[in-house]
């Protein structure tokens, strides 16, 4: 009976104490800095919220999340909603233009956020995108961008300021 007893207690230490170091080695992603904006064109929009039936603009401001989940390396993610007003079989999307420290700019695309709308009313997609993490990140610029149709070219119609890396 004794030994039933401290093999149990055993177990439930060891139990115990494997579980506290994986909670203890899980890491958490820290956000340095929020940049907030809106990108407002007719018919495409980014920002977040919901649109205004007067102006037809974004209620609220999208978002650029500075987040670091590794020490030193950079994480920008946005977040936000695009939308398409009154336009018809037109397509939408983001892009974020990432500039490293050395001078180069790499242009990546959410082609997770890319619709078109099927009719002229008022439609959106949610946004979450943070295509890269690297410790070299020195300023961001997001651009929104339509297309007559999904075999036509992308165009730019506005994009936010630069934002640079806190």
């Amino acid at each position: 009976m004794r030994w039933q007893r401290t093999g149990l207690r055993a177990l439930v230490v060891g139990l115990a104490v494997t579980m506290g170091l994986g909670i203890a080695g899980v890491a958490h992603a820290t956000v340095y800095r929020v940049d907030e904006f809106k990108i407002t064109e007719p018919h495409f929009d980014f920002g977040d919220g919901r649109l205004h039936d007067v102006s037809g603009r974004p209620t609220d401001d999208g978002r650029l999340d500075w987040v670091m989940n590794t020490p030193g390396v950079w994480e920008p993610t946005l977040v936000g909603r695009i939308w398409v007003n009154n336009a018809r079989n037109e397509c939408v999307r983001v892009q974020m233009m990432v500039e490293y420290d050395n001078g180069f700019i790499q242009t990546y695309t959410d082609y997770g956020s890319d619709f078109c709308a099927p009719t002229g009313q008022t439609w959106f997609e949610d946004v979450n995108f943070s295509p890269v993490a690297d410790q070299y990140v020195h300023a961001v610029t997001i651009k929104l961008q339509s297309a007559e149709s999904s075999s036509d070219p992308w165009v730019t119609e506005g994009q936010s300021a630069r934002f640079i890396e806190p």
